[in-house]
């Protein structure tokens, strides 16, 4: 039995399985999201959530931070430029957008080995939507008797879906190899 096969059917099939692996678990999800500004306008706000990588073997971590001024008018609040380390600080995370504590967008980083990819660092960045009351009616804000504000997302069954918008992986160059001609 002789199996010819021509290179586009082996692009197909390769393609094909790449499709599968890509489509499936490549997302992050936040079962539990919490937030809180102070009635003091002198105390910081805090965000606390959960985060599971569905790619990386349901890997869980939790990520918070506190930030002085958390309004629209201010950039006191984690951006990009210098994204927050959550507990396993293989994950890391950023507002893209923010309005409140009960109005923002959160974008999530995270570096692991891949056995399937190498012995590479491979690295899923993660682009939110936007959180809020109106999109996510599970998303429960408050204001108490004491002026304290916050809002509370436990939905372990329904979380918020971060998707993977990006995923890198890179071999890193032995101080031994030569330039590489391109």
């Amino acid at each position: 039995m002789k199996l010819n096969l021509s290179f586009s059917s082996f692009a197909v099939v390769l393609t094909s399985l790449l499709l599968v692996k890509t489509t499936v678990a490549w997302q992050f999800n936040i079962p539990r999201l919490h937030t809180v500004q102070p009635a003091d306008p002198a105390a910081n706000a805090t965000v606390r959530f959960t985060i599971t990588d569905l790619h990386d073997n349901r890997t869980t971590t939790q990520c918070s931070t506190s930030f002085a001024d958390p309004t629209s008018n201010s950039t006191n609040y984690p951006t990009g430029a210098s994204p927050i380390a959550c507990k396993d600080s293989r994950f890391g995370w950023y507002f893209s957008s923010f309005s409140s504590l009960g109005n923002f967008s959160i974008n999530v980083i995270h570096t692991y080995i891949d056995p399937t990819v190498g012995p590479y660092p491979e690295t899923l960045y993660g682009t939110g939507d936007l959180i809020n009351e109106a999109l996510i009616p599970q998303l429960n804000c408050y204001v108490l008797q004491t002026g304290k504000y916050g809002c509370a997302f436990v939905e372990p069954n329904f979380p918020i879906v971060i998707p993977v918008t990006s995923v890198v992986a890179k071999k890193k160059r032995s101080r031994f190899e030569g330039p590489r001609n391109m």
